[in-house]
């Protein structure tokens, strides 16, 4: 179990770190158990998820079987990318920064879904281009603090912290395409 003070300190250092402020870091628990009470972090924001993916139309066939692919493709998302990440840490030279890495970005889950959902409760509602501009400012802010993310938290340089996250693109999309055809 997590400490709700741990919670807090945690979702406060993404806070900070969304806010540009490196010293986000010193909030996190990178110890190992602080690293595993991270997956918390995506946890908690497996509701709005879910309220994501209903918009989304994810669940208009057989509710029950597409509640479970999803949830399945939702724990393969959440190890996936940091299963590919340690590796690359390692062979890059910054597998020593890999744990507050994991534990930044499992942390940062809380509040990017916190910008997400409000924005994408918006458009569903009131329809239109400027709601739209709007996701797609947020979505785009929201790739930028996950760079920063990994920047900080690793010590990598920009173009390298570009592209984890454009490995964590890809592969979010690679099982999200692969629970989508199979839930039909």
């Amino acid at each position: 179990m997590i400490a709700f003070a741990e919670i807090v300190r945690s979702v406060y250092g993404s806070w900070r770190l969304a806010c540009g402020k490196s010293s986000g870091m010193q909030w996190f628990d990178s110890s190992p158990g602080g690293v595993l009470r991270s997956f918390w972090g995506p946890a908690l924001v497996l509701p709005g998820v879910l309220v994501l993916q209903t918009l989304d139309g994810a669940f208009e066939g057989d509710i029950f079987f597409a509640l479970a692919v999803q949830l399945i493709a939702f724990v393969i998302g959440c190890t996936a990318y940091p299963l590919a990440v340690a590796r690359i840490c390692d062979e890059i030279g910054c597998g020593g920064n890999f744990p507050r890495y994991l534990v930044a970005y499992n942390w940062s889950a809380v509040i990017q879904i916190s910008a997400l959902v409000p924005v994408t409760l918006l458009a569903w509602l009131v329809p239109g281009p400027s709601l739209a501009l709007l996701g797609l400012i947020v979505t785009v802010a929201l790739l930028f603090y996950q760079a920063y993310i990994a920047r900080v938290a690793l010590g990598v340089t920009y173009l390298a912290a570009g592209l984890l996250v454009l490995l964590d693109l890809l592969i979010g999309t690679l099982v999200q395409t692969a629970a989508e055809r199979i839930a039909g």
